[in-house]
């Protein structure tokens, strides 16, 4: 009885305090006449963008910090203690407030490009960084790294360095899936959930409750995400969950598994890699458009379209990896 309230408090809760919220902060941006990268009307990703002019971002600021409390909260009243919570809560807030500056230099300083590569990737390197290091000295079981380098001399700064790369992997790759209506929101749900349904079979009470309060706030949030949106997550939304992910993958002790239930996250940063390198060496376009799903946008697809078989594609990816997993 205990595990299904740590699954259905959270659940609500997270859920109700998102609903709740978002209509002030659509109300307020729009009020100020802020608005998200879509401002401008032009050709994002070779698609004409201009319909969304006027739709707000950073609705990030609201389901990152309800998923916290939400957390904190039914930990609290279910007697859940644990100082794994630490992780979690700087790994969302560290990389949701990279996310957050991108998207105030946006919204706030109408600056297109945000916050420049090479200050974010140092500020993401930062912040994996200070995450890495605690796991590491907090003596987190090591399942990331390959046990056969455990022998050399300098095997720490090889699992230092896998850790940077795991952690602002996943929160670009995280960042690369948003940009359509819903498209992220829904993916994240079902991850969320099927790393929640593992964490309640292996009773790991903190990812339950962690997991199933983001899954409460994104389904609240995508009331007002999906197709035609009421306003976009932003940065601060996408990397934060990414690099929830990301730290959900290594609690449960299957980091691997984040390659599986993350495979559309994947798919989607291999296409941008090859899009970029092919072109740079031979001035082709292997794909219409990178990230893969605006290929689908740009030769017709509608938004709803798309989030629909991806979703679909994303819950049997769920299901398996929840069977593989929870045997």
């Amino acid at each position: 009885m205990m595990k299904m309230l740590e699954m259905i408090f959270p659940l609500a809760i997270g859920f109700l305090m998102t609903f709740i919220s978002i209509p002030f902060l659509i109300k307020y941006l729009t009020t100020r006449g802020e608005v998200g990268v879509e401002r401008t009307g032009k050709k994002a990703f070779g698609v004409d963008t201009s319909k969304k002019n006027g739709t707000p971002s950073m609705g990030g600021i609201v389901f990152i910090p309800s998923s916290i409390i939400t957390t904190l909260i039914v930990m609290f009243f279910c007697k859940t203690v644990s100082a794994g919570i630490i992780f979690f809560i700087v790994s969302f807030l560290s990389f949701g407030l990279i996310g957050f500056i991108d998207d105030a230099l946006k919204v706030f300083y109408h600056r297109d490009e945000g916050f420049r590569f090479i200050p974010k990737l140092i500020a993401q390197i930062i912040s994996a960084a200070l995450i890495t290091a605690a796991l590491i000295f907090s003596r987190i079981p090591d399942k990331l790294t390959f046990s056969f380098l455990k022998i050399l001399p300098f095997y720490f700064v090889i699992q230092f360095i896998f850790y940077l790369v795991w952690f602002v992997g996943w929160s670009n790759a995280a960042n690369f899936v948003d940009g359509i209506d819903g498209l992220l929101a829904g993916i994240a749900i079902l991850i969320f959930a099927g790393y929640g349904f593992i964490g309640l079979k292996n009773g790991l009470d903190l990812l339950v409750i962690f997991d199933f309060s983001v899954v409460g706030s994104l389904i609240a949030y995508l009331f007002f995400n999906k197709p035609k949106a009421k306003i976009f997550m932003g940065d601060s939304g996408s990397m934060a969950l990414g690099a929830g992910m990301a730290i959900n993958a290594i609690f449960l002790q299957n980091p691997w598994s984040l390659v599986w239930f993350g495979l559309i996250l994947v798919i989607d940063t291999l296409s941008v890699m090859i899009q970029i390198s092919v072109y740079h060496f031979f001035h082709v376009r292997v794909f219409p458009v990178a990230p893969l799903q605006h290929s689908f946008q740009k030769i017709g697809w509608s938004e709803w379209k798309i989030d629909a078989i991806f979703w679909g594609i994303q819950f049997i990816i769920t299901l398996i990896g929840v069977f593989v997993w929870t045997r």
